[in-house]
This record gives C-alpha cells, structure tokens and sequence, in this order.
C-alpha cells in the first residue's frame, strides 16, 4: 500500500502515524511538508530519523503531489490540496480539544474542499475516512461537524502510542539548555485563540512574572510554547522574550519556529495551558495538567481569534459557551478559575506528580479509548480496509 502523508503540521498524531508506518515493510510511505528543514533540525528527527522520504510543498504539488509516485491514499491533518492527488483520502485530524463549535459552518470550507477532491463526506462516499478518537467524538462529527457515520471511524489518537512509553530523560538532554535530567520542568502552552493568556485575571505581563518568579523560585525549569510567533502582535513577542531573559532556564518556542512538542511532553513533569488540546496527548504520560478556565466568566463576552487562508479573523461572541464542544469542567486534571488558584496548584503539582493520574486515566478512557497503545494499529486497520475497497 502506498501513503501520501499532507502535512499541514508535522507532529502529533501524524508523526506517530508517519512513525509507525515507516517501519512496516509493506507501506510505502512519502511526506510532503511546508519545511522540511525545520523538521530535520529538530531533536525528534535525530532520535528518530524516519527512511521515508520527505518533499517540500511547492505550489505544484497541489496537482501533482510527487511526480513519479502515485499513491492509493492521501493521509492528511488539517488542510486539503487542491485536487485529489490519490483515489482516496483519510483525515487524522490535529487533535481532540475543548475548541468548537466544528459545525457545519464552521467545517463549510473544508467540507468544499473534501468534496472537491474525493466528493460529499456528508453522505455514504467509500473513498473518504475521518478519523475519531472515540464514541463521543464520533457523535460530534457526525451530528455536528456533518460527516455521515459511513465515513467516520475510531481510532483514539495515535501520539498515545508513543506518550504511553517514557523517554531516558538523559537521551533528550542535548536538546535543552538547562538541566532536564536532575531538575524538574513544566511546559507552559497555551492556545491562542483566546488572546492573552491572562488577560481576564490582570496584565498579562505582571502575571507571567509572578509565575515565572514562582518556578524560579523552585529551581523550576520553564518550557513556554506558543503558536505561530506570526499570530500574535510583536509587542507581545517581545515582552515574552524579555521575561524569558530575565528569569533564566526557560526557552521561549513557537510551532512555526520549533514545531515538534512531543520531546517537550517527554521532559515535563507538568503542564500548564488554557485548553490547548496538547492537554489530551500530555494526559498519557501520567503526569499532572493544570487548566486555566480562559475567561472570567463562561457568559461573558469576548473576542475569537480564528487562523483562516484569508489571516486572522476575530468575532466578537456573547459567551465562552459558543466555542466549546466539551465543557472546560471536563478535564484529565486540575482547574484553575484565578491566579491565586493557579499558583496553588503550581506548588501541588511540584509536590504530587501523581496527583492527575486517576484523573487523566478517567478521561482518556471516556473519550480516547484509554490510550491503549493500539492507536496506530487501529489506523492501519482502517488504511487497509480503504484500500481494498472499491470506491
């Protein structure tokens, strides 16, 4: 069976996908990415060099994907080409999340550009799959989202896989600039879409700096990973970079600078993030996530920030309700609704690294099919089935 893998990002699920696929000796497998530059410099593609090969996007390759090579299935995880560059394709979507509505205004793009390509995904169509992560996601996507049952299946995420295994922490150290292997780390990352992280509790600045101030003060090294750096304003690029610099062993990444996070994942002992659906993949390893309700209030109202091919479109909403598909109180650990909240919850993450497991545990089992390391398994399953059927 021959694999097109159409990065839109390259990690996550899709990284765990290209991984497992790459060492299955009757898959031939080829990647096309925006830079594939960016994702050899970085530690994941030293440790785990994949054979496959690896196409830089170009504008033809819309059309043609790569010339010579003709494959049965398109694995993709955001983004569509422009034509069908194989008979059928498969949708890995780039996590599960908290963000919605994903409804059928919401998806009316990417439904045109589905049916564009390999026809409805609304009706019965034996040469489109997307992909779910278990039975209530499945129930979103297709009351919600629009994709008929026929064309959905599930499969829990695939990054579990590799999350559920830890790494020797002194395999990764080359890749950081201060200790991983004899102090603690916490990954700080949140989304975007909300503004600025604090903003609901106070000046984002003067918050940063206490916690940061706080992890400082218990010998805490800090990952601070954020979206594109093109998505947010440069004054608050550079405000970031400046706490970065003032308070030592934290290292400032974007994802269109530095976009794998799974190495992040592996050395943090905790995570901090306002609903990034990082959190879902973190759960696996066990370790502890502190959530930071992203409001004041849930029907308060507030400005969207939403990525589209156009740039960034901001929509001003009467309440936090409207873009959640999964209630925020729906969590693998603990909430935070102040800052106050949050710095305690800092301390009892540093103090009880086992204090979100039963937590996390519970909810992957709800939604994502426990992380049961047979993701990957399931997928090919699925990539299999889509191959030998006649479309």
């Amino acid at each position: 069976m021959k694999i097109l893998i159409w990065a839109t990002t390259f990690g996550g699920d899709l990284w765990s996908l290209a991984r497992y696929l790459d060492k299955r000796p009757e898959i031939t497998l080829k990647i096309i990415m925006d830079n594939p530059k960016l994702h050899l410099r970085e530690g994941i593609a030293t440790l785990f060099p994949l054979h496959s090969e690896i196409v830089k996007r170009r504008l033809y390759s819309h059309l043609m994907g790569i010339p010579g090579y003709s494959p049965d299935i398109t694995v993709m995880d955001n983004r569509v080409p422009l034509r069908r560059l194989s008979p059928k394709g498969f949708m890995l979507w780039h996590g599960f999340g908290w963000k919605g509505p994903n409804d059928l205004h919401e998806f009316a793009h990417l439904h045109r550009s589905i049916r564009r390509c390999w026809g409805s995904a609304m009706a019965p169509n034996d040469l489109f799959r997307w992909q779910t992560f278990g039975q209530w996601d499945f129930a979103h996507r297709t009351k919600i989202s629009g994709f008929h049952p026929h064309n959905c299946c599930i499969t829990g995420s695939a990054c579990h896989d590799d999350l559920r295994v830890p790494l020797d922490r002194e395999l990764l150290q080359p890749y950081y600039p201060f200790d991983v292997v004899g102090k603690k780390t916490v990954l700080i990352a949140p989304t975007w879409h909300y503004g600025e992280v604090f903003a609901h509790w106070g000046n984002d600045a003067e918050l940063f700096h206490k916690l940061l101030s706080r992890l400082k003060a218990r010998d805490t090294n800090v990952i601070l990973r954020l979206h594109d750096s093109f998505r947010y304003p440069k004054n608050y690029i550079r405000t970031l970079n400046e706490l970065a610099e003032n308070h030592g062993s934290i290292v400032l990444k974007f994802k269109n600078h530095s976009p794998d996070n799974f190495l992040d994942m592996q050395v943090a002992d905790g995570l901090i993030t306002n609903f990034s659906s990082i959190a879902n993949l973190f759960y696996a390893t066990g370790r502890p996530t502190i959530h930071i309700y992203p409001v004041a209030d849930c029907d308060e109202e507030f400005m969207w920030r939403r990525y589209t091919p156009a740039g960034i479109y901001s929509k001003k909403v009467n309440s936090v309700k409207y873009i959640w598909k999964l209630a925020p109180e729906e969590n693998g650990g603990l909430l935070a609704c102040s800052f106050s909240e949050l710095m305690s919850h800092v301390d009892k993450i540093l103090e009880e690294p086992g204090c979100c497991r039963e937590k996390a545990d519970k909810f992957l089992t709800k939604y994502m099919l426990g992380a049961d390391r047979k993701n990957c398994a399931r997928i090919l399953t699925e990539l299999e089935k889509m191959s030998v059927r006649r479309g």
